[in-house]
């Protein structure tokens, strides 16, 4: 400003990463909490109850005073209000037929699934990551090439299908493992390790194949970019320009592709659980919509949105703060 004799900067000031990460917190809370009402309801919307599933047998005289004890014959925003205050208090309540405590439920499912995700996540971050990195580096490549008709072909099969086909070759033509991915009565899935492998097996194939292909098509566009080429030009190794240009500008990218993973490990793998027997949160979730246990499928459901909504902060997190150190640089 001439008058004033200073200089006066219009540019807009970037809020501090602590900011944007309140604020983040803050719109992933309202969506969990728009979320777990929209699955309230949908739960509401299915026929039958839990007093229907469990005292059908003897009578509508039954099933009002079971739906009376259950507490299902309030309204439906009484009950979920009174949901919301239990989540907040830590305490998911207790199942509608047994009247057991849904944390007791759920512990079990809930340990099985996470340990299923941590071995499928490293199989995905120590073999499908640098393979996408590199083929899709070198499309023209033979090996980039059938590994690309590979993922895309595999990534049309069926979830189901890919844990048929294993049980198939590895459970009853080989014998090399059980048809059933149990670990056993009183046993956790780290005492008979064994059956993680066939659940493990099938999810890391399924990820694998969507993963490859859409890692490789994003590290393809940025290695057709300009500076990517001016970097060969000036005589680096392919080497080099892999780790100090390309990987930095796809990393956001492969972060957020990794974060969209992570939900689906925990509590979408329904099919492949299922299918393989396996004691995890997806089979367990199948159970209680079947029994119509609306405690346990609000639990699982909630634990299901804070894990995406961790997932998607953390990768976000990661892409801003690389983004503020090259502004800086």
């Amino acid at each position: 400003d001439p008058a004033l004799g200073r200089t006066i900067d219009a540019s807009p000031q970037r809020p501090t990463f602590t900011g944007w990460l309140l604020r983040r917190l803050a719109r992933s809370a309202a969506q969990c909490l728009a979320a777990s009402f929209l699955l309230f309801l949908l739960i509401q919307a299915l026929p039958g109850d839990a007093a229907t599933a469990s005292a059908s047998k003897n009578g509508a005289a039954a099933v009002e005073a079971a739906r009376a004890r259950m507490g299902l014959d309030r309204p439906v925003l009484e009950r979920y209000l009174e949901w919301v205050a239990g989540i907040l208090r830590g305490d998911p309540g207790t199942t509608l037929i047994t009247s057991r405590p849904v944390a007791e439920t759920i512990t079990q499912p809930v340990l099985a699934s996470l340990s299923l995700a941590a071995v499928v996540l490293l199989g995905l971050v120590l073999v499908t990551l640098p393979v996408a990195v590199v083929t899709g580096a070198r499309p023209r490549h033979p090996v980039s090439r059938f590994l690309t008709g590979i993922s895309v072909a595999a990534a049309a099969i069926p979830e189901f299908v890919v844990a048929i086909a294993l049980l198939a070759v590895l459970a009853v033509w080989t014998r090399w493992l059980p048809v059933l991915s149990v670990p056993g009565a009183g046993r956790t899935v780290w005492e008979n390790p064994v059956c993680l492998v066939m659940p493990a097996l099938s999810l890391w194939l399924v990820c694998s194949a969507s993963l490859t292909r859409r890692i490789q098509a994003l590290v393809t566009t940025h290695a057709a970019a300009p500076y990517v080429r001016e970097a060969e030009l000036a005589g680096l190794t392919r080497r080099r320009v892999l780790s100090g240009h390309l990987l930095p500008s796809v990393a956001p990218g492969v972060l957020q592709l990794l974060a969209q993973t992570i939900p689906y490990l925990l509590g979408g793998a329904v099919v492949v659980e299922t299918v393989t027997s396996f004691p995890g949160l997806g089979f367990a979730l199948v159970r209680a919509v079947g029994d119509r246990e609306v405690p346990v499928v609000m639990a699982a459901g909630a634990l299901m949105m804070v894990v995406a909504v961790v997932a998607f902060t953390v990768a976000d997190a990661l892409s801003v703060r690389q983004e503020r150190m090259v502004a800086v640089v």
